[in-house]
């Protein structure tokens, strides 16, 4: 089993999940508070791995590259935004949330371009 498509899959599902909780987070469920930091504090961390993957990848395309710094980018963000949100930035929430969904969309173009080019390879060295 590769770990790239593996890795991608659970920063999807991890971010998919980080809306679910943000929006229990954002209606005052304090309990989830922590645990929707730590998921996005190690959703950077395996972000951060595939970017560095996707960039010592002798098959990597530019895209994927650039999507995947894109997302780290975004990410780091979307970090940023949530601890100011901590320490009571509320004008910021709209940001949060819309950067969330971007970070999934993002993740699952990332999935679909390393999805092709790794069919587009296995065809021509068959």
């Amino acid at each position: 089993m590769k770990p790239v498509p593996v890795l991608g899959t659970i920063v999807l599902i991890g971010a998919i999940l980080q809306i679910v909780l943000g929006f229990e987070v954002a209606a005052d469920v304090q309990g989830l508070r922590d645990i929707h930091m730590g998921i996005g504090i190690l959703g950077l961390v395996l972000v951060v791995a595939l970017t560095v993957l996707a960039f010592r990848a002798s098959t990597g395309n530019v895209y994927s590259k650039i999507t995947m710094t894109a997302l780290t980018i975004i990410i780091a963000f979307q970090v940023f935004l949530g601890i100011q949100l901590i320490q009571g930035a509320d004008a910021l929430l709209i940001s949060h949330e819309a950067t969330a969904f971007a970070i999934v969309l993002l993740s699952l173009l990332t999935g679909g371009m390393t999805y092709w080019t790794s069919r587009r390879l296995t065809r021509t060295h068959i």
